[in-house]
């Protein structure tokens, strides 16, 4: 039998038990983050189609950088 192939099989398995739920953890924060601010965008482009008319709520968007 190879030993050695054997024992470095489990290291690997038990070094990636250990490592995977930190890489699980930032994995669920990163997509908490990105869903926040998906929320936001979808919260403001809400506000501004109540506010004004789309086009014009854009239009002042990128001249003056304000949905209001």
């Amino acid at each position: 039998m190879n030993w050695d192939l054997i024992w470095t099989t489990i290291g690997l398995a038990v070094a990636s038990f250990i490592i995977l739920p930190f890489y699980i953890a930032m994995l669920i924060a990163y997509k908490k983050a990105i869903s926040k601010v998906e929320l936001e965008f979808l919260a403001t482009a809400h506000h501004m189609g109540k506010t004004a008319k789309l086009d014009d709520a854009i239009e002042r968007l990128f001249e003056e950088g304000e949905t209001r």
